[in-house]
């Protein structure tokens, strides 16, 4: 595709999918352009500060608001943005050197501190980053050598309050565009599944620590340029300025504006911005110290988000995705599942003992047996949820549906199965998704082509939220999600459970296409009539072991 071809292209995809808030917020940033001809350089250099906030928080808003990561430690991550850059800055780097070098900065702690913590349930998470943020503010303050102690390192002079302004402001509206990106891209639509089901995106093969790792470094990297960018406007970097305050401000200002939304961080910032007027004012009539006013503010808005159950300024936009053309290719070689003398004990009881199986590519296997006979445990071990205690299992690649229903409830069909085929099956990767590359562009609509193929040929609705669909269509929409993956080894659990009639000939169907496609399929279920019409050879285990093979 040519470069002229693949701009109109874009310009098409644009206009699809512009929207009314776009327009204002286009507008509102116009407008915001022409401050420096009304506003002198003390103002301009408080609203740039302003806005650098307003990018470190957007940051934050991605982990929270599409990961669910409730990251307490973002004032750390743009504190070693601001020492990197300060330091830099004092032998003679430009701005264009330190700014990035501090945005890598906050990337590389973002990511140490989500790799030490990010297994944690998400209190844990927050009290976690929390002690990270105190941690820093110490060192920073304790350590002279390492931020100037108390006083503080002076750094050179770079652009005009007005220069930075202007900057600030084209980083803002740069980030609000990043987050939509990322929040459709692979990554976006994986932290969201993992943020409703971690135990179902798991299932479906999503590397969900490795998504929650990348969104802390997204996320400190936009902390790591704010602190740079920000200690350059004032001249010089002072360790009382990167407290776990700020860290706690940057939270609160997200969860007010609306964490979910491109823009929603921007609009807790100017929130507090024009609440922080009316406090200095009552500070100053009551006697209260500045610091104080602004905690205590921070403090009572969080309070009302709580309290409430406050979603926040700025409600989302629902995601929408390009109208594209299925690619045709070739079908990968699938080579299915060989299972060898497995065994899993619990203490002295043999959960599985001895347990040989053989998934053939194109084919149904049903497994079957009593309540208690081991059959979800060997679909936890085929699926590597488990480790046997003893045995061998070798397969190309393994998906998993859950017994239970498991949806992703804020999340459409559609966007189910674009969550499982990626990113692990695209290569458009971060860098590539963030600027909407005409590759990544091209990929995205094959797949968004295929995933709604094979929706309606289902007869799910894809642009429906799955919360919204009956059972029969979640327990089917379960088994599509899971070979969307791209799994060679289907193992599915249940399929019919809670489904009517109807909705189970639907699920046989479906699997019967998917059998057809080349994939080994593994079916627990109880319903022998979905048993009889769909299987091409029944497994009954009791106690554990392989009674029966048919």
């Amino acid at each position: 595709m040519s470069a002229l071809a693949a701009f109109s292209e874009a310009a098409r995809e644009t206009r699809r999918t512009w929207h009314r808030r776009a327009s204002l917020a286009t507008a509102a940033f116009a407008v915001a352009a022409f401050a420096p001809f009304v506003f002198g350089d003390s103002r301009l250099a408080d609203l740039a500060g302003g806005l650098y906030l307003a990018v470190a928080a957007t940051g934050l808003a991605f982990a929270v608001g599409v990961g669910g990561l409730p990251s307490l430690a973002q004032g750390a991550f743009v504190a070693a943005g601001a020492v990197v850059s300060a330091r830099l800055l004092q032998v003679g780097a430009p701005t264009v050197v330190a700014a990035p070098l501090g945005a890598v900065t906050g990337a590389a702690s973002a990511a140490l501190v989500a790799l030490l913590f990010v297994r944690l349930p998400r209190a844990g998470l927050a009290a976690a980053t929390w002690i990270v943020a105190w941690l820093v503010a110490t060192a920073l303050g304790s350590l002279g050598w390492f931020f100037g102690g108390t006083e503080g390192l002076v750094v050179t002079a770079g652009p005009s309050p007005a220069g930075h302004y202007e900057l600030a402001l084209a980083l803002t509206a740069l980030a609000g565009v990043g987050f939509a990106a990322l929040a459709r891209s692979p990554l976006g639509l994986g932290l969201a599944a993992a943020k409703d089901r971690q135990a179902a995106a798991a299932a479906c093969g999503l590397p969900v620590q490795r998504l929650r790792v990348t969104a802390f470094a997204v996320s400190g990297a936009a902390a790591g340029l704010a602190g740079a960018l920000g200690v350059e406007l004032a001249g010089i970097g002072d360790p009382s300025q990167y407290g776990p305050y700020l860290s706690f401000k940057l939270f609160v200002v997200v969860l007010v504006g609306g964490a979910v939304a491109p823009l929603g961080a921007t609009a807790g910032v100017i929130v507090l911005g024009i609440l922080s007027i009316a406090a200095e004012a009552i500070g100053s009539v009551e006697n209260v110290a500045h610091a104080r006013s602004h905690a205590l503010l921070a403090a009572i808005m969080l309070l009302g988000v709580v309290s409430l159950g406050w979603d926040g300024l700025v409600r989302p936009v629902r995601r929408r995705f390009p109208l594209g053309r299925q690619s045709r290719t070739d079908a990968p070689e699938r080579r299915g599942l060989t299972a060898r003398n497995l065994i899993k004990r619990y203490g002295v009881v043999a959960a599985v003992d001895d347990v040989s199986l053989t998934l053939e590519a194109g084919t149904v296997t049903a497994l079957v047996g009593p309540n208690g006979s081991g059959k979800t445990t060997v679909l936890r071990l085929l699926a590597d949820a488990v480790r046997p205690d003893a045995g061998t299992i070798e397969h190309d690649g393994v998906a998993r549906t859950l017994q239970a229903t498991a949806v992703f409830p804020t999340m459409t069909a559609l966007e189910h199965l674009l969550a499982a085929a990626g990113p692990e099956r695209r290569h458009g990767g971060l860098v590539r998704s963030l600027f909407a590359t005409p590759k990544a562009r091209a990929e995205e609509a094959e797949f968004v082509a295929a995933a709604r193929t094979s929706l309606e040929r289902a007869g799910v609705p894809p642009d429906t939220a799955a919360s919204d669909l009956p059972v029969g269509e979640q327990r089917l929409l379960m088994v599509l999600t899971a070979a969307a993956s791209g799994a060679t080894t289907l193992l599915v659990d249940e399929p019919s459970a809670g489904a009517s009639p109807t909705d189970a000939e639907r699920i046989v169907a479906t699997l019967a296409h998917l059998r057809d496609d080349g994939r080994a399929i593994l079916v627990v279920e109880h319903n022998l009539g979905v048993v009889e019409r769909i299987a091409d050879r029944v497994v009954e285990l009791d106690g554990g072991r392989i009674v029966e093979t048919s």
